[in-house]
Parts: C-alpha cells; sequence; structure tokens
C-alpha cells in the first residue's frame, strides 16, 4: 500500500536516485533519502533484487547504516542499473564478467 506521497520506483529510478546523491556530494536532502531507503529496506518496503532473501533479512539485521553502506556498495557497480527482469543466474554471470574485466585491467 502507498500513500498518496510516495510512488513505486523501478530499477532504474532507483540507481539513478542513488547515482545523483553519490554526484551530488552527500547533501542533507541526499542523506535523507538514503535514511529513507534504509528504513525502506528493512520494513521490506524496498527490495534490492541481487540479495537472496536471506542476504536481505541479514543486511537489514546490520541496521541502517549497514544497510546504506550496502546500497552505497551496490551503485558503484553498474550491473545494478541493467539487472531488472533478468534472473539471478543472468545477473551473476554479468557480474562475474565485470569482475574478471577489472581484475584483468588492475593486473601487473
Amino acid at each position: 500500500m502507498h500513500d498518496k506521497n510516495t510512488r513505486c520506483m523501478n530499477n532504474s529510478d532507483f540507481w539513478t536516485s542513488m547515482d545523483a546523491i553519490i554526484k551530488g556530494g552527500f547533501t542533507p536532502e541526499g542523506l535523507v533519502k538514503l535514511d529513507l531507503y534504509a528504513e525502506q529496506f528493512i520494513s521490506r518496503q524496498l527490495i534490492y533484487k541481487r540479495f537472496s532473501p536471506e542476504e536481505q533479512h541479514g543486511c537489514s539485521a546490520g541496521g541502517s547504516a549497514h544497510v546504506i553502506a550496502s546500497l552505497l556498495a551496490g551503485a558503484k557497480d553498474s550491473t545494478n542499473y541493467d539487472a531488472e527482469g533478468i534472473s539471478g543466474f543472468q545477473r551473476e554471470c554479468q557480474q562475474g564478467e565485470k569482475q574478471a574485466s577489472r581484475i584483468e585491467l588492475d593486473s601487473p
């Protein structure tokens, strides 16, 4: 259930919002949004599709600071932006390819 001031966000909208918070330099408004996202995550109104239900619960149990850190870490990974509508296995393969390319680029 949503009140008249709440709107549903799709995956792309959410990660665009996270990117704006980061690029905006963590303004007071951005920090308020992060707190709101953490509250929504903990109350299961916001689902991070890359987490299994067990991971979602564990992250929530860590409190809002842990949730915010996890979301910020996820925002650094552009595969999250494209994750909507693909299976967990496909998403993991996509992530593995991205990590492998980073390792190759960072290797001496």
